[in-house]
């Protein structure tokens, strides 16, 4: 069945559609987080890569997470551009981790300086097993101190992957899987009001990340990029969905796998 909501995001995505598996949390934060699983290589790397357009794949680093140590390098690339499958969602310090996040990122030189060492850090320290409160605490005394920097220039961060699951609002409890193909503009501390920002629609929006200084311009794609995003993205489609049947796209389809 395909839901196709439309989901108020208030402060992080402009509007969203949702069309497969909701999962639940018991909130606990003191949980035992879920040990997560590595994925498969060349699988993750498409993933991760299918947030760029095509024409900077070549050239970008691409980044594969081991559990046990958090990010590692699985191609060096020439044009600045870098590419993670983001597993853990660190601003939510009341929720318990989970195993199932998937957020296929990749940024710019300046975003790969400034903004992807923070999900290094943060992989590395769930590799420790640190709580969400502690990774938190931890990264929120960087902000404070300088080590974790805003851009300096303008520039963008690239998710027009065709899929990715996590929390579809601040105050979420579930995660989702969405089609949600978008573009970050790096923005530091700017606000909805000086940009006439419209939350929960189809313009651009505001987007912390970070205490202020991540914060970043959202802007969704268009529906017909959008229509040819995921037509292109079919086979990368089918195979996450024959992996895991949460992140198909279309609920009917994971009974099949």
């Amino acid at each position: 069945m395909n839901l196709a909501p439309r989901v108020a995001v208030s402060l992080l995505f402009a509007c969203v559609s949702c069309l497969a598996q909701t999962g639940k949390t018991d909130g606990r934060a003191d949980a035992l987080s879920p040990k997560l699983e590595k994925m498969p290589e060349s699988l993750e790397v498409r993933f991760a890569l299918s947030a760029l357009p095509p024409h900077l794949r070549d050239g970008a680093t691409t980044y594969v997470l081991d559990p046990a140590a958090g990010y590692v390098v699985n191609r060096k690339g020439t044009n600045g551009f870098s590419c993670i499958v983001m597993r853990t969602e660190w601003a939510w310090p009341q929720l318990a981790f989970r195993d199932d996040i998937y957020v296929p990122i990749c940024y710019d030189e300046e975003g790969s300086t400034k903004m992807l060492p923070v999900w290094m850090d943060v992989a590395q320290m769930r590799s420790r097993g640190l709580s969400p409160k502690q990774i938190y605490d931890e990264t929120m005394k960087k902000f404070d101190r300088g080590i974790y920097q805003k851009p300096v220039r303008s520039g963008i961060s690239y998710m027009t992957a065709p899929l990715m699951r996590s929390y579809p609002a601040p105050n979420a409890t579930e995660v989702m899987t969405m089609a949600l193909p978008h573009y970050m503009f790096y923005a530091p501390n700017v606000k909805n009001a000086d940009i006439g920002g419209k939350p929960s629609s189809p313009y651009p929006s505001i987007l912390p990340q970070g205490p202020g200084p991540h914060d970043v311009i959202v802007l969704l794609v268009g529906e017909t990029e959008k229509a040819k995003i995921l037509a292109d993205s079919s086979d990368l489609l089918n195979e996450l969905c024959s992996y895991r049947k949460y992140l198909c796209l279309n609920p009917a389809s994971s009974e099949h796998h």
